[in-house]
């Protein structure tokens, strides 16, 4: 079960990756092509509601009882 955990774990760690690399790709384009102030308004508020968003998933994960949840599917 340990090793399940663990690829859970890195399934995980990558899913943030990938999302963070996108949000990357998205900010930096509102802000580097963006004419005017509007786009860097629409990239704040995209930062701030991405970092929320990311902020309470690590949360809800950190409390995950995985095992638990790895034992539930298997059945």
């Amino acid at each position: 079960m340990p090793f399940l955990e663990i690829i859970f774990n890195i399934l995980v760690i990558g899913l943030f990756v990938v999302y963070w690399t996108v949000a990357f790709i998205i900010l930096y384009h509102l802000t580097r092509f963006g004419i005017g102030i509007q786009p860097k308004r629409f990239a704040a508020i995209f930062m701030l509601g991405s970092l929320v968003l990311s902020s309470v998933a690590i949360i809800l994960f950190t409390k995950l009882e995985i095992s638990a949840f790895l034992t539930q599917m298997s059945q």
